[in-house]
């Protein structure tokens, strides 16, 4: 495959991935307004818990749906044997993790990349929603001194 085929295809991908993130929080956002609203009464720490699970689960669901279809496009190019090994390499890579013991061939080694950058831009956006969330759920400083 040659250099800008890859990158336009992990571009591609890239964004797809990206759309699928930001899908997610855009809808995650709403809807946990709407929950904290229900559990306004609750006790702090069930409505935390509560929240915080919910958010962290669709993140989750969110970076799944990301690294299988990473793996499905590594299995799709051929560039490796089996699906288990698609896997476990979109996996590594996401999460940059890259143990190193799976490598790409010339050919899709810049494709390779965007799977990388993809997991940098949306573990950051799901850092940034994560602490926005616990921010807003902590006591202020004021309140936990009345505790």
């Amino acid at each position: 495959m040659t250099a800008a085929s890859q990158i336009l295809l992990g571009s591609a991908l890239l964004t797809l991935c990206a759309l699928v993130h930001v899908g997610a929080v855009a809808m995650l956002v709403p809807f946990l307004t709407r929950v904290a609203d229900r559990l306004e009464r609750t006790e702090s720490r069930l409505r935390t818990l509560i929240i915080t699970s919910l958010n962290v689960l669709t993140l989750l669901v969110a970076h799944t749906i990301q690294v299988w279809s990473w793996a499905l496009a590594f299995f799709a190019m051929r560039a490796f044997d089996d699906f288990p090994t698609s896997f476990y390499f979109a996996t590594a890579t996401y999460t940059t993790l890259g143990y190193g013991d799976l490598l790409l061939g010339p050919g899709l080694r810049i494709f390779g990349t965007f799977a990388a950058i993809t997991g940098l831009l949306t573990f950051g956006i799901s850092t940034a929603l994560l602490m926005g969330v616990i921010v807003r759920l902590l006591p202020s400083v004021d309140e936990y001194d009345d505790q």
